[in-house]
């Protein structure tokens, strides 16, 4: 695991390393924007939901990991 107790910084490290398709990248932005318009936190549940179901895009081989530029 990672001790990271924001979730926003592990989607933004999920989105900087891997391409997701556009659709889920949209998708996870407005539940998020809708989520923090309404008052919720980085730290919240919820936002590890979202940062869960990118995990699972990766797993299920529906994004790729960036090429590292050197």
């Amino acid at each position: 695991g990672y001790s990271m107790k924001d979730g926003m910084e592990r989607i933004n490290q999920l989105l900087d390393e891997y391409d997701f398709p556009l659709n889920a990248i949209q998708m996870v932005r407005e539940r998020l924007g809708d989520w923090f318009i309404s008052g919720g936190k980085p730290t919240d549940g919820y936002v590890w939901q979202q940062a869960r179901y990118l995990e699972n895009l990766i797993r299920y081989g529906l994004a790729e990991r960036k090429a590292v530029i050197e």
